[in-house]
């Protein structure tokens, strides 16, 4: 009987084992598909607005609606999941997506795209929180790390890959594949979800917790608020009455929730899961995060394509040696944090994000590809050592039962962080591209113009009349301090990201140098 039953035992982990990468290869997907088109559409924008004869400022709506839908509708996972179960709501959310990625592609004109796009992000929007939760609640809290580094290829892989695959169907079939792409991977993986996923119930309606309003109202206010004011800040000017309104808005949002979130038992957030002391370090660890992958990913690109003359596509190229080894790193950091915790892994990684923009202090637009490449691979690996653990960490230190509100925080902490990053960042590049034409300027005009001289007699010597020459002797010139002020004004910038990077990083030492998952803390025990 004893052989019986340890047999059956044996029979029983087997298919738990199994099942739990069935669920890691469907959520992958999914997550994948999600992430991708975050980033797909950028490099399309220019052929769309040709297309449909707009205008930039209209065209930038196509990527601006999908971020805020997007990030209005990530708190909604967990009151979405008790009323429809994790599988319902997983395979619910990649149909909306799809039909809303066939939309996009079926699209007549600009405000039909944007509606599609919206669609696309209210199935997106629930995609990546449900997913990690699901993965967490499949795994054992030992062997999390492991599945956070392999689900999280999907999140970071994603939007790396993004330029690259959307430039080639673009200049290859037209912009509209880049949605219509999504459509055989979205039947596929909802097929395979119905397929493999066991059915997860609702929960009964005695135990669901009532639908906050207010406090959906109050925080969507504040993040399309704050999110559209960061984003559009550097462009308008931050003192403009639109970036103040915007801001304006978000503040109020931000009071309104406070005070409707004040003493409710059925928040739209659980700030409940923050009496762990664990995840509020990760929570703070994360907004440090964002610093580093999202200004990274947001600098170096730009530089490539203003001022090293790349498109789209060849600077995609240059960066996908370093995406393929962050893909390789992800699954080998998050093992590491099962056996050692995450604390050194993930102040590794900080440093190599610092040491990374530090390498890039001295790019000009005359640098070779190789000066591009090689400190990507520093970054690939660093960022894989601060993703994984963190994301591990913060959901071993929270109940199962509450890996979807825990994920909810962890994205909606990302995507405010990540937004507001790249908006600084953008605004220090400007401020130093200012100050740099300012000093070469200043020293172009010490040196007596002796080199604006010289052009002017070889033009005339040429057969330009004097004032002609004086004319594009000038406007080269002008074209020279402007070229030369941005690429300092970017050498600065990437100096002063590594600084702040840095500075980010010191909530690394509040994490555990142990996997909570074997220490005192491990589930409900962290929540003190």
């Amino acid at each position: 009987m004893e052989a019986a039953a340890s047999s059956a035992r044996s029979y029983s982990q087997a298919q738990d084992s199994r099942y739990r990468w069935e669920v890691l290869v469907v959520v992958m997907i999914g997550t994948l598909m999600a992430a991708l088109d975050s980033s797909i559409v950028n490099i399309s924008l220019p052929d769309i607005m040709a297309d449909f004869g707009t205008t930039i400022d209209s065209i930038e709506w196509v990527v601006t609606g999908y971020m805020l839908a997007y990030a209005v509708f990530i708190p909604l996972a967990a009151w979405a999941r008790e009323r429809l179960g994790s599988r319902n709501l997983y395979i619910y959310s990649l149909i909306v997506f799809t039909v809303g990625s066939l939309l996009c592609g079926l699209a007549w004109n600009l405000p039909s795209l944007i509606v599609a796009r919206v669609i696309q992000a209210f199935g997106g929007g629930f995609i990546t929180p449900t997913g990690m939760a699901m993965v967490s609640e499949v795994f054992p809290p030992k062997e999390r790390g492991r599945a956070m580094g392999l689900w999280g290829l999907g999140v970071i892989v994603g939007p790396a890959l993004g330029p690259t695959i959307g430039g080639f169907l673009t200049k290859t079939v037209g912009w509209r594949s880049i949605f219509m792409v999504n459509i055989p991977i979205g039947v596929l993986t909802v097929l395979l979800a119905q397929a493999l996923l066991r059915p997860s119930p609702p929960l009964h309606q005695a135990h669901r917790k009532p639908f906050d309003a207010w406090g959906f109202l109050f925080l969507s206010i504040f993040l399309v608020g704050f999110l559209l004011g960061v984003s559009k800040g550097e462009r308008e000017g931050w003192s403009s009455a639109y970036i103040l309104t915007c801001f304006g808005a978000s503040l109020l949002g931000l009071i309104g929730f406070i005070a409707a979130e004040y003493g409710t038992k059925y928040g739209i957030l659980d700030f409940s899961l923050f009496k762990s002391r664990v995840f509020s370090a990760s929570i703070m660890v994360t907004a440090g995060r964002a610093v580093a992958i999202f200004g990274a990913t947001f600098l170096l690109p730009l530089f490539m394509q203003n001022l090293m003359g790349l498109d789209e596509l060849q600077s995609g190229l240059l960066l996908l040696p370093g995406s393929l080894l962050l893909a390789l790193c992800m699954p080998v950091a998050g093992r590491l944090s099962d056996k050692m915790g995450p604390r050194y892994l993930v102040l590794a990684g900080s440093l190599g994000m610092a040491f990374f923009m530090y390498l890039y202090r001295r790019l000009d637009a005359n640098s070779s590809e190789l000066a591009v490449v090689l400190p990507t691979f520093v970054r690939g690996i660093s960022a894989s050592l601060m993703v994984a653990p963190v994301m591990a960490t913060a959901l071993n230190a929270i109940p199962t039962d509450k890996a979807t509100a825990g994920s909810v925080l962890l994205n909606v902490t990302q995507q405010v962080s990540g937004s507001a990053s790249i908006a600084v960042l953008a605004t220090v590049l400007d401020h130093r591209q200012h100050f740099q034409m300012a000093v070469l300027a200043q020293r172009l005009q010490e040196s007596g113009g002796f080199a604006l001289r010289g052009s002017v007699r070889q033009a005339v010597e040429l057969g330009y009349s004097h004032r002609d020459a004086v004319l594009a002797s000038m406007a080269r010139a002008g074209a020279l301090v402007a070229k030369a002020s941005a690429v300092r004004a970017f050498d600065d910038t990437f100096l002063i990201g590594g600084a702040a990077i840095l500075v980010a990083s010191l909530p690394v030492f509040l994490l555990p140098n142990h996997n909570i998952a074997h220490g005192p803390h491990d589930g409900a025990a962290a929540m003190e």
